[in-house]
């Protein structure tokens, strides 16, 4: 059964971190979501929020406006649109902000196998820049969003001490984030890295090219999942708790997180991609018949379990979320919201990140970007 808090108290590690971060919060310090009007930003947001936190929003928007609309009216949310690789825009949302939550950058082997160059300046160098801007403004906590892609391929189960291993452009970009981060530590500049898991559920800014939300529409409106590399093991993780995840890591006391890497998610979901179709066929079957069909396609070549035992015992984190009730939020927001183009580009980064390289391939807009800032 997936762990549930009590609706009327915290775990005892929950109370005891916000106590021991209660000089953070209670500053008004606000965190940094860059990042924010993501597929995950928005959850992170949310929750933050709800939490009490003054929250700021680093987004250039590449997905739309929509997502953040829900915020706009917060008192204590604050949206600056702009690219982090602007320098005049990332130092003024910095500016008085007591922890950064880096969640930018493009996500997934088929869109970062799009344009190498966009790729390494969107993942790579742009992390590094954050990280400089935030240590020179006096900001003491970072979190970074990492991957358990960079495990890429092995019969092993995956510990955070297990060599990276990556086979695609996005985990190597995520592999030199990390060690940029990681190799230069500072006693006032705490920094962990999270390693998400295969994330799934719906958000603000919905996706369907992620294995378990394209199965789930496919299941409803088609009536059949396409498997690909069907023995291929994932971990998997839901959106919200990839939140919950971010939220424990920043009220947790500094020793605990410092320079400390953490895969997210839960051992009970460690799946096969088939045994994720059947899944979501058992579910979506209770509205329509749904057939799985196994193709001999050219698969992903990830092939990885993980242990979360770490996470589990440094921040008594374990999924509140199952695979089977992210799958029935899923149909359930399908069939509400009668959104069934979920082939649309819109719902794809692959398909967005090929309009943003147009941007980025613009000398204009390169120019603006890193023009010296003006000392007037």
């Amino acid at each position: 059964m997936p762990y549930r808090p009590h609706p009327q108290s915290r775990p005892p590690f929950e109370r005891d971190a916000r106590l021991a971060f209660l000089s953070f919060l209670s500053s008004t310090r606000p965190v940094v979501v860059v990042g924010g009007a993501g597929y995950i930003g928005t959850r992170v947001v949310a929750l933050l929020l709800a939490e009490g936190f003054r929250v700021r929003v680093l987004d250039r928007l590449m997905y739309g406006p929509g997502t953040l609309a829900r915020f706009a009216s917060h008192p204590n949310f604050t949206f600056v649109e702009g690219d982090a690789a602007d320098i005049g825009k990332l130092t003024s949302v910095l500016r008085g902000a007591g922890a950064v939550v880096h969640l930018a950058g493009l996500v997934g082997d088929p869109a970062c196998a799009l344009d190498e160059p966009f790729t390494r300046q969107t993942n790579s160098l742009v992390t590094r820049l954050v990280r400089d801007a935030s240590r020179t403004l006096g900001i003491k906590r970072f979190v970074f969003a990492s991957s358990c892609s960079v495990y890429g391929t092995g019969d092993a189960i995956c510990e955070e001490t297990t060599p990276v291993n990556p086979v695609s452009l996005y985990a190597t970009t995520k592999v030199e984030s990390e060690r940029e981060l990681l190799d230069d530590p500072s006693d006032d500049f705490t920094v962990t890295v999270l390693r998400f898991a295969t994330v799934f559920g719906h958000s603000r800014r919905p996706r369907y090219d992620l294995v378990a939300n394209l199965f789930t529409a496919q299941a409803l409106i088609d009536g059949a999942i396409t498997v690909i590399g069907p023995q291929q093991w994932r971990p998997f993780v839901h959106v919200a708790d990839l939140a919950r995840a971010v939220h424990r890591v920043l009220v947790a006391p500094a020793a605990s997180v410092a320079n400390e890497v953490f895969n997210v998610g839960d051992d009970r979901y460690n799946r096969t991609i088939l045994q994720l179709a059947y899944e979501v066929q058992e579910v979506v079957q209770t509205r329509r018949p749904v057939t799985v069909t196994i193709t001999d396609a050219p698969g992903d070549p990830r092939n990885y379990a993980v242990s979360f035992a770490k996470i589990r015992r440094a921040l008594d984190f374990e999924a509140s979320v199952s695979i089977r009730e992210g799958v029935q939020e899923i149909v359930d927001h399908l069939v509400s919201s009668g959104e069934h183009d979920y082939r649309s580009e819109r719902f794809s980064n692959v398909a967005m990140t090929r309009l943003a390289l147009d941007r980025f391939h613009d000398p204009a807009e390169v120019a603006r970007l890193y023009a010296p800032l003006s000392l007037c």
